[in-house]
């Protein structure tokens, strides 16, 4: 059974997300409240409705309580964020990622219980930069739409593991290129370096071999 996968607010950051989820093999329930949005991805998902984000019988009628993650992904209208996530964890919803707008607003999903919090412009904004310093590097994986770099938390089962232990490269073909450990990204890597607790590591690799590891590990 594939992986089912809620996303709420069909903006232009939304609409994108849940179209690549569904190319990714998830099944995707889309949810908005303006019927326009609705209709533009229902062709690209499994299922799209219109529904009341704030209101717990409307995403009940529309199966959020079927998905295994819900990305919340309504930016601007931060009242109606934060109200959205409280109803979702208050539905039982396991793994909520929420898109937030500032800082503030981040502390305020965080403390509700969102499980990750993303801050889509300051990421753009980090990986432009990152794009400039390794040009060549970027160019290859944006004239390469099969292969992508990714960030994962480690597990509480990883930590005190090492690279060795983990041995990615042969269970998924994937190579661990960095260690997000505080406010510093480690890129000389060993195979005896051992993780701590709260480490990142970021990944390379193609896109299906990520999916796989995404589905069937929790590092």
């Amino acid at each position: 059974m594939k992986p089912q996968i809620g996303v709420i607010g069909l903006g232009k950051f939304g609409r994108s997300c849940a179209i690549r989820l569904a190319q990714l093999g998830f099944d995707v329930l889309a949810i908005d409240e303006t019927q326009s949005n609705v209709d533009s991805i229902k062709d690209d998902v499994a299922v799209a409705v219109v529904a009341d984000s704030t209101n717990p019988a409307e995403l009940e009628a529309a199966g959020i309580t079927n998905c295994d993650t819900v990305v919340l992904t309504i930016g601007a209208e931060i009242e109606h964020s934060v109200l959205t996530a409280v109803v979702l964890k208050e539905m039982g919803i396991r793994h909520l990622v929420a898109r937030a707008s500032s800082d503030l607003h981040g502390r305020l999903l965080s403390r509700i219980g969102a499980d990750q919090v993303v801050f889509p412009e300051h990421d753009m904004a980090i990986r432009l930069a990152n794009r400039l310093s390794l040009s060549s590097l970027y160019d290859f994986l944006e004239s390469s739409p099969d292969y992508d770099i990714l960030e994962f938390p480690i597990s509480h089962a990883a930590e005190g593991k090492t690279l060795r232990d983990l041995d990615y490269r042969t269970r998924f073909e994937l190579n661990v290129v960095g260690i997000r450990r505080g406010g510093e990204i480690l890129i000389t890597l060993h195979s005896d370096d051992v993780l701590e607790p709260g480490d990142r590591l970021i990944i390379l690799g193609s896109v299906a071999n990520l999916h796989r590891f995404a589905s069937q590990t929790r590092l």
